[in-house]
């Protein structure tokens, strides 16, 4: 019985150094495009104080930073596409706040929970995406500008 339970230990030792194994290749494309735009971020705007990072996969890809550069003495937001393009950067206090996008959505919504929220960029307007589930219980997303927190569109699953 004892040689059974080395076995079975050596055995769930395997599975579990094979699922950590490919849970590292399949993230590797996502901490390379994140080290990649942060790079440019550095580069183009002289990033030097990441606070937070989002990425964002609507019409093109973004990585977004919430930062502070050499220049800037408040945080400013960062914009980096995937597939080159120019990087849009903005003072953090001249849009919405995480905080704020999420208060709106309750207000406007009222969601049973709200998932999550990422910044983002779609034909060059910057906005908030948030994911929640609905009243009905559907999973849906709701867009906001950036800017101004005004409603851009949203959209559900359906059951």
């Amino acid at each position: 019985m004892k040689k059974w339970g080395w076995l079975a230990l050596l055995f769930f030792g395997f599975l579990i150094w094979q699922a950590w194994s490919i849970y590292g290749e399949a993230m590797a494309p996502k901490r390379s495009m994140a080290e990649h735009a942060l790079a440019r971020a550095r580069e183009a705007v002289g990033l030097i104080d990441v606070k937070k990072v989002y990425t964002y996969y609507g019409d093109e890809a973004y990585t977004v930073f919430i930062g502070r550069t050499k220049q800037e003495k408040t945080d400013v937001v960062v914009w980096v596409p995937e597939k080159g393009g120019n990087v849009v950067v903005k003072r953090a206090d001249s849009g919405i706040s995480e905080a704020k996008a999420r208060a709106i959505l309750e207000r406007d919504r009222r969601p049973q929970q709200i998932i999550d929220a990422t910044l983002g960029m779609e034909k060059g307007v910057p906005l908030w995406e948030l994911t929640y589930i609905d009243s009905e219980g559907r999973y849906s997303f709701y867009y906001l500008h950036f800017t101004d927190g005004a409603f851009l569109k949203r959209y559900s699953f359906q059951r």
